[in-house]
């Protein structure tokens, strides 16, 4: 894996927080990182909310830190905890983010989404987002064993796939998949005879195959460690069951710059995905234009609108 040199983190006094922490203890031990740890208060509440409570969380996790023998920072700040953790990940120059999910439930989490959802679309740095009901203690999640690494033919694919690879070992399995849309509702009356929907939608996926094998090192192409995928589907559903059935124990994802009413109104794939996974999921920033597809607008797919 590319060396970490600052880790990032943030806690409160949930179960998804704690299993964050010792995701990011762990990777900051392997790789002899510098461990920050942001908490943040509630804007709606006064700064001591809970502050003996605080002290108490903050010592225990300074003594697991020393214990490992992790350098360890800790910053308390009121605000927004998506802003307070954007703000000091920028700030200090991390190398990587670690969060847990489920930090919002309900009808919040539907009209928001949560906060590691939000981080994982704004930040500029990777972010790991890790479900507290994995079932993957955190000196069992390095090095991972089947790694998922989904694609979209942009510029940053070929990006994620090499990451991907660099977080293997030699007994790691790695998948590549790349997720082709089925043909939009009506698509056919308006373009196609529909005689010509099924030629069209093998044509598709005759050209994904082509192009999924540009996207992996030819170094690595051999392999028979690296597997390639090319499903139909929803992006997210398609993604998640593919992940199932290669047992992976990280799903990486890119997420392609999108306004904030673009996310409203067309969702994001990475979101959804960091949603239903239950194991680790990477989320990749890919800040790079997208590449141009052969296609129409309408036959592209984003792994992360």
């Amino acid at each position: 894996m590319t060396k970490l040199h600052r880790v990032l983190t943030a806690v409160d006094f949930s179960e998804p927080a704690r299993a964050a922490f010792d995701h990011a203890l762990a990777l900051s031990r392997l790789h002899d990182a510098e461990l920050m740890v942001v908490h943040a208060v509630p804007t709606d509440r006064r700064f001591n909310w809970h502050a003996r409570e605080r002290i108490a969380l903050i010592g225990s996790l300074r003594d697991a830190a020393q214990t490992a023998g992790v350098r360890f920072k800790v910053s308390v700040q009121q605000g927004d905890p998506a802003g307070v953790i954007l703000l000091h990940a920028t700030a200090r120059q991390a190398d990587l983010i670690v969060l847990g999910s489920s930090e919002r439930s309900g009808l919040d989490r539907f009209r928001f989404g949560s906060v590691a959802e939000t981080v994982a679309l704004e930040a500029t740095q990777p972010v790991l987002v890790v479900p507290s009901a994995s079932g993957k203690s955190a000196d069992s999640m390095t090095p991972f064993k089947n790694i998922l690494v989904a694609v979209d033919f942009s510029e940053g694919s070929s990006e994620s796939v090499e990451r991907a690879l660099s977080m293997a070992n030699e007994d790691s399995r790695v998948t590549v998949v790349h997720v082709v849309r089925g043909v939009p509702l009506g698509y056919g009356s308006r373009r196609l005879s529909h005689r010509m929907e099924a030629e069209y939608q093998r044509h598709r996926v005759r050209d994904a195959w082509r192009r999924i094998s540009e996207t992996i090192p030819a170094t690595a192409r051999t392999s028979r460690k690296v597997h390639a995928r090319v499903v139909a589907g929803d992006p997210s559903i398609e993604i998640s069951r593919v992940a199932g059935e290669v047992h992976a124990d990280l799903v990486l994802v890119g997420v392609t710059p999108r306004g904030t009413l673009g996310r409203l109104l067309f969702g994001s794939t990475a979101a959804r995905v960091i949603r239903a996974s239950g194991v680790p999921v990477l989320a990749l920033p890919q800040l790079a234009e997208r590449a141009v597809a052969p296609l129409s607008d309408e036959d592209q797919f984003a792994v992360a609108a």
